[in-house]
């Protein structure tokens, strides 16, 4: 009889944490597949980030949690930028990596530089918003993005003559009048 291999998870290229000060609200995922793979949460800042599913061992669900904001996900609901692009373009610049137990307490945290993810956690490239493949939170998030970004855009007319130039002339073109005399 053999025994089955146990999945390992690669080693951490980062620093290892003991905790994170932020705490986190779970807003919705974006795409779940017997589970959340990959989920909007908001720190007590009203800081976005996702967290994205990247593995697991016996022991840990991992996890990779990067910051975002509403200008790329605009672009992102708007298909300029694609899932590696949010990562690679996230505005701390940088990324944790998370061990989660089965009770979903954060165990094992590092931070790693963009350039230190192992490439196996890093998104394909290929995937751009596709309303049939995520799930209802996303299309929510993305209509409220949409109303932030829209503003009414109101032309005046104006008449031909409203520039004016104010100058002042130059020093020498006035005698300066001495004291005392009228």
């Amino acid at each position: 009889m053999s025994k089955k291999k146990s999945k390992i998870l690669p080693p951490i290229k980062g620093k290892r944490l003991p905790a994170l000060n932020d705490e986190f609200n779970k807003m919705g995922d974006f795409l779940f597949h017997e589970g959340p793979l990959l989920s909007h949460l908001i720190n007590q800042h009203d800081e976005d980030f996702f967290i994205q599913w990247c593995g697991n061992d016996r022991e840990f669900n991992r996890w990779l949690l990067y910051k975002t904001n509403y200008e790329l996900l605009f672009k992102y609901f708007n298909k300029q930028l694609s899932d590696l692009d949010l990562l690679l373009k996230n505005p701390d610049g940088f990324a944790y990596i998370i061990d989660m137990d089965k009770e979903a307490k954060w165990k094992n945290i590092w931070i790693v530089s963009l350039e230190d993810i192992p490439p196996e956690y890093l998104p394909n490239g290929a995937v751009n918003y596709d309303p049939e493949d995520f799930a209802p939170y996303a299309e929510k998030l993305k209509a409220y993005i949409q109303l932030h970004f829209s503003r009414p855009i109101k032309s005046y007319k104006a008449p031909e003559a409203t520039i004016e130039i104010v100058a002042e002339p130059p020093p020498n073109i006035y005698e300066k009048k001495k004291k005392g005399k009228g």
